[in-house]
């Protein structure tokens, strides 16, 4: 989506990224079928990078923000430069339809979001707690808006098999499937035979998923809402539900929903990140007094390891994202992210 030069010496130092090169090699994508029609080769400049942000709701203060004219999106537009597609978890309803389920909180974004969404995100995740506020209605209106403005939707859908389909990104040949699922009182908006819903996060139904889109994609990567809220580590269920999804195929996890970053663990040499934390979402009163989310990107190349990249993001007052300059950190064991752990060793 966004093409671009080298980032400088400086600028890497400002945005205070630590790197890691991970030993998963990426396969060449599976032969068609005989039936199929032919694939595109993959070509020497094959390769994608994506970029990954946490929960974005565009009502409240994020809204009333995008209502006079601000673009929550523009502080952290460096770094979301030259990567091929960026993706979030959209975790509110576009448009005006549907009514307003009873639960304590339902988010609605402002008009303008969407020409602000369109500017910076190429898909966006609806496998969440919030896609389903305004029922099916709001749902299905939401799914059109995005589809009108050129942002791939996936994790939700008319259908459970809508819901499910992977969105399949390419470049030069190279294919990379990403998948959605939500694990949050999940059974209250999934889609259903003769209802629009989210996908469910049920253990079975994603490893056949992964399993089916490593098929048609030389990698998969799921995107998954999940875990407690407000908690700084993942539930020991979800360790191996994510650690099962890498030996079912996938590349990498990751993962959205508690609101705070979560830990960083590697298994088999693919990259899991239970959680990115917020990245545009406004404060309530039982929230902490600053939001810190996580921004990544992944590189994948045909045979290569990934190379994972994470950018700490500090939200304002109005929660709108702005990147933390390495210099602002105050220094841990960890090294310069306060809200990293270190990679737990694979089982």
């Amino acid at each position: 989506m966004h093409h671009g030069g080298i980032v400088s010496g400086r600028a890497r130092r400002s945005w205070g990224i630590w790197l890691c090169g991970l030993c998963v090699p990426v396969a060449a994508a599976a032969e068609p079928s005989s039936t199929a029609p032919a694939a595109r080769p993959v070509t020497a400049e094959a390769g994608m990078s994506i970029v990954f942000v946490g929960d974005i709701m565009l009502d409240g203060g994020p809204g009333h923000a995008v209502s006079s004219g601000r673009d929550p999106f523009a502080a952290c537009g460096p770094l979301f430069a030259d990567a091929d597609h960026v993706v979030g978890n959209l975790e509110c309803v576009l448009g005006t339809g549907g009514d307003r389920v009873l639960k304590p909180y339902t988010f609605r974004a402002a008009p303008a979001a969407i020409a602000c969404l369109k500017r910076r995100f190429s898909a966006l995740s609806l496998a969440n707690n919030h896609s389903g506020d305004f029922g099916p209605e709001g749902l299905v209106e939401t799914l059109r808006i995005l589809d009108a403005a050129g942002i791939a939707a996936f994790g939700a859908g008319r259908t459970p098999a809508d819901a499910r389909r992977p969105l399949v990104l390419e470049r030069n040949g190279f294919k990379v499937a990403l998948l959605a699922a939500n694990g949050f009182r999940a059974r209250a908006t999934a889609a259903t035979a003769d209802r629009a819903g989210s996908a469910t996060l049920d253990e079975d139904l994603v490893l056949a998923d992964i399993r089916a889109a490593r098929r048609e994609a030389a990698a998969v990567v799921p995107f998954v809402h999940w875990g407690p809220e407000n908690t700084p580590q993942p539930r020991p269920a979800q360790g191996r539900l994510a650690r099962r999804m890498i030996d079912a195929g996938a590349a990498a996890v990751i993962g959205a929903h508690p609101h705070v970053t979560q830990t960083v663990e590697v298994h088999r040499g693919a990259p899991i990140i239970y959680s990115l934390g917020n990245f545009v979402f406004d404060y309530f009163p039982e929230d902490p007094p600053e939001w810190i989310g996580w921004v990544v990107r992944l590189t994948l190349r045909p045979g290569q390891a990934i190379d994972l990249r994470m950018h700490a993001i500090r939200l304002d007052a109005a929660g709108i994202p702005h990147p933390v300059v390495e210099e602002d950190l105050l220094p841990n064991v960890h090294g310069s992210m306060p809200t990293a752990a270190p990679p737990v060793a694979a089982e």
